[in-house]
């Protein structure tokens, strides 16, 4: 029997979280102390979001305003310093890229992590000039989040989820709104194209709206918005891993309904089904029902305590349970 199981971000007792490399660490002793028959995958899978490049593997340099991770045929890149992307930073890294000739495919990793800053400001002295600027790139967002730039389920809609009746996040969602919307006007002229299937305005199309707009942005430079999830399990050979797996399991901080779209849930269950084996998520917070979980093609989910220690022991018990005996 062969498992495989995509490790992300663990919680500590107290504050703070395991990296993926700590808890893939914990996953692969627990789990081969109660199955050593077993044969077993463990891959320190990120989350999708700025730092994404942190638990990927490959030479790494810096440029710009961030640094560049070497991933095979791909260079991921990550902020110079803090989790969050700062819009003029990134452009001063592609702008470098560019300068340089950069041939492989160029990964900005988002999430749905709003930037440090004005997303515009990646434009710098304009959009047209900056396409230019940077057209030599293939360059690729990896989004967390379904969510257009405009309309009733865009940017607006989440500022408000939940929180309908407070009359000041309704006017802070108005007003942006209206200026998103004045941006869209001219930078949908410039970016948008005739398609036969979806929809052709960029800010209509599914991702744009992520990262508080940081995808639009480098989708009008001419990025493809590309969901993060199954992007990184090509990136972290989770789906190589996955070819021959008899169960995959995703070994996430939360699950929720929103997890079952994007992360490392949603990347494992599609690994299984491809296969047409089960896929099991450990998480440390479960916010999901049964039926959500059958949905998402996820036959089971167990939900562990905070801390190493909590996470060794509900891995022990999610072997047991997966791993027929010898």
């Amino acid at each position: 029997m062969r498992a495989v199981i995509a490790a992300q971000s663990w919680p500590r007792e107290g504050a703070g979280t395991l990296p993926p490399s700590d808890t893939s660490r914990i996953v692969r002793d627990a789990w081969s102390a109660t199955a050593s028959h077993v044969s077993l995958a463990v891959v320190a899978t990120p989350s999708g979001g700025p730092r994404s490049a942190d638990a990927l593997t490959g030479p790494e340099h810096p440029v710009g305003g961030a640094l560049a991770r070497r991933v095979g045929p791909a260079l991921v890149l990550a902020p110079a310093a803090g989790s969050r992307w700062e819009p003029s930073a990134l452009r001063a890294a592609l702008l470098g890229l560019a300068a340089a000739g950069e041939k492989a495919t160029v990964v900005v990793p988002l999430g749905d992590e709003p930037p440090a800053g004005d997303a515009v400001d990646l434009w710098g002295g304009g959009l047209e000039a900056a396409r230019g600027a940077v057209a030599g790139l293939d360059l690729v967002a990896l989004v967390g989040s379904d969510r257009p730039l405009l309309g009733f389920t865009g940017m607006s809609a989440a500022v408000r989820d939940g929180r309908e009746h407070d009359a000041a996040l309704a006017l802070a969602a108005q007003e942006q709104e209206e200026r998103w919307t004045a941006v869209a006007r001219e930078a949908d002229a410039v970016a948008s194209r005739r398609a036969l299937l979806g929809p052709s305005r960029l800010s209509d199309q599914p991702g744009s709206g992520a990262a508080g707009g940081l995808a639009y942005v480098l989708g009008a430079l001419g990025a493809r918005l590309v969901p993060a999830a199954s992007a990184l399990a090509g990136l972290t050979g989770l789906e190589a891993a996955a070819a021959d797996a008899d169960v995959v399991v995703a070994v996430v901080g939360r699950l929720h309904a929103s997890d079952l779209d994007h992360g490392a849930a949603s990347a494992a269950a599609a690994l299984a089904a491809r296969r047409g084996v089960p896929c099991v998520v450990v998480a440390a917070e479960l916010g999901v029902g049964k039926r959500d979980l059958m949905a998402a093609g996820i036959v089971a989910a167990h939900e562990g305590a905070v801390g190493e220690l909590g996470l060794a022991d509900q891995i022990r018990r999610v072997a047991q349970t997966w791993t027929p005996n010898r």
